[in-house]
């Protein structure tokens, strides 16, 4: 019976712990940034581009930069979203690609 009793509260404690460390106890409402202020969201938008000989991924992109701060990862996960047959493909020269360019919309609720 003490086994038994014993195995039930680590269970119950490693419940518990799992729940604080996934979900926390903070809510996150107290790291977000104010409420009142605008939302901004960023729109994408594509250029289309015919490739050259040597074109490689990381120059297309250096070649259209974006005025918003955005990680490579995203950017190139948003380039293979558009471009789906690159993903396991060079680029070849004379092709039709699509290169995402971000643009910031400003929503003010007042």
């Amino acid at each position: 019976m003490r086994f038994f009793l014993l195995t039930s509260i680590i269970i119950i404690i490693v419940t518990v712990i799992k729940i604080d460390l996934t979900e926390g106890t903070v809510p996150l409402i107290a790291f977000s940034e104010s409420v009142d202020q605008c939302n901004e969201q960023l729109a994408v938008k594509t250029v289309p581009v015919i490739t050259k000989e040597g074109d490689t991924l990381q120059g297309l992109l250096a070649q259209y930069p974006t005025d918003e701060r955005i990680s490579v990862p995203e950017r190139m996960a948003d380039f293979y979203k558009f471009n789906p047959h690159l993903k396991n493909q060079v680029i070849a020269p004379g092709e039709l690609i699509k290169i995402p360019i971000y643009s910031n919309n400003h929503e003010c609720k007042k």
